[in-house]
């Protein structure tokens, strides 16, 4: 470099500095400083141990967090709270609508309000928070991300809504749960399902990068307030996720919310953003951007093996059970007489149904006086043996014989109660009910 060019690169170089020392260091309110320390331990405390337990190899180093917050919750929530607490569903029960959930939640506000104070206490000359904010927002992306996709790849390799089964077809609208409606809803159609799973994985994916975060922020502030309003309506069992995942949505959406105020609602123009990087050193950017395609990489390769593990084993590419569907009585022999179909003989069967996948095989018996009753029926082809099973009480376990004589007949023979029955049944065409048969057309004259 010769002399003129270095003495030009000094004085630009000089300039630059000047102008950085020039900037003055923004202070934020004492409100606003106030606010951001308690969302800081709060969301921190609610997502820990993320990215850990959501990248199929590192899920074993989780494990001991897990055992011990299982221990504490059991302890707070028996002896201070007084509420049953009990580990259901592993890793998951503190996101649930559970007594293990609402005393994780107590416990996490708790702290964070104790860990605010001393916080405020210890660091009260401080400006702003503008730094620790930038890794702050890039944690709380990855974080929604990872569920954004979750839940899309579950919808697009259909799982997380089943169809309407056999034994759902036959149920009327007054005898199925708020819940159970609403995923007849949602499961009927797999265009609807994989539409909107792609949309959830198309914000996570926009969220894994700054520059598009706050499209990616607005795509999942709208799915997930759909998903709380539904699961609130239709008393979902995650109400207390999902209102979180909304918050945390809200929360990166307005970091950028000052520019969406200008523009959207004031119609006035806004700077582009000027996005700083991570790190200044060169072998740290490298490795920074190494470490995120890693953690993109675990995120995404876990979500898509596990969804499409969990269509084939209990969703829409699960294999349906032996004889499966809807079989209406049309001879009922009780002790070698033939019962009439009246209403009074509440003993005689006025249908069977017999639905599950792979995974679980259910069942549903209906009488003559109308009276609906699950059973978990298992057929064993080969032996041509059915047992039925009572839920409510699994010992009052039967075992039948069953032959298929013609067509969709079907002959069951064996002991049922006290008394020696034999079905004769005939299976209906699920084609014929109208949620199967009534096809999507553009002119419904």
């Amino acid at each position: 470099m010769n002399t003129k060019a270095f003495q030009s690169f000094k004085q630009t170089s000089t300039k630059t500095n000047m102008n950085e020392a020039a900037i003055p260091t923004p202070h934020w309110s004492p409100l606003k400083k106030l606010a951001f320390r308690f969302l800081f331990l709060y969301f921190l405390l609610y997502c820990f141990p993320f990215p850990l337990d959501a990248i199929e190899w590192t899920n074993s180093i989780v494990q001991p967090y897990f055992n011990f917050l299982n221990f504490i919750i059991k302890k707070i929530g028996t002896h201070l709270l007084h509420v049953p607490v009990r580990v259901a569903f592993p890793g998951f029960d503190k996101v649930d609508d559970s007594y293990y959930g609402l005393t994780f939640l107590f416990i996490t506000l708790i702290l964070s309000v104790t860990g605010t104070l001393i916080w405020s206490i210890l660091d009260r000359e401080r400006k702003n928070y503008i730094l620790l904010n930038k890794w702050f927002q890039f944690y709380l992306r990855y974080f929604l991300a990872s569920y954004l996709l979750g839940y899309g790849f579950v919808k697009f390799f259909p799982s997380q809504f089943e169809e309407v089964t056999a034994s759902r077809l036959v149920m009327q609208v007054g005898e199925q749960t708020p819940m159970l409606l609403a995923w007849n809803f949602m499961g009927y159609s797999v265009a609807f399902s994989r539409i909107s799973g792609t949309i959830e994985i198309i914000a996570g994916l926009l969220l894994f990068f700054r520059r598009t975060t706050t499209m990616g922020a607005m795509l999942a502030t709208i799915t997930f307030g759909f998903v709380t309003l539904l699961d609130y309506c239709f008393n979902v069992p995650v109400k207390l996720l999902v209102s979180h995942l909304m918050l945390i949505s809200l929360v990166v959406l307005l970091n950028d919310g000052k520019r969406l105020y200008y523009l959207l609602l004031l119609n006035k123009p806004v700077e582009a953003v000027a996005y700083s990087p991570f790190f200044k050193r060169q072998r740290w950017k490298k490795g920074f951007v190494i470490l995120q395609a890693i953690c993109i990489a675990g995120i995404l390769g876990k979500t898509i093996v596990e969804s499409l593990d969990a269509a084939k084993q209990w969703g829409r590419y699960a294999p349906r059970v032996p004889l499966y569907g809807i079989y209406q009585t049309d001879i009922f022999i009780r002790n070698g007489d033939t019962i009439p179909p009246l209403q009074t003989e509440s003993l005689r069967w006025k249908q069977l149904v017999i639905d599950g996948g792979s995974w679980k095989q259910s069942g549903l018996i209906t009488f003559n006086d109308d009276k609906k009753t699950f059973y978990n029926i298992k057929a064993d082809t080969a032996k041509q043996m059915m047992r039925i099973q009572s839920i409510a009480d699994t010992l009052n376990t039967y075992t039948f014989h069953f032959a298929k004589p013609i067509g969709n007949h079907l002959l069951l023979e064996g002991k049922w109660m006290n008394d020696s029955i034999k079905v004769f049944l005939t299976k209906t065409d699920i084609d014929s009910f109208n949620l199967y048969s009534n096809h999507f057309h553009i002119v419904n004259d």
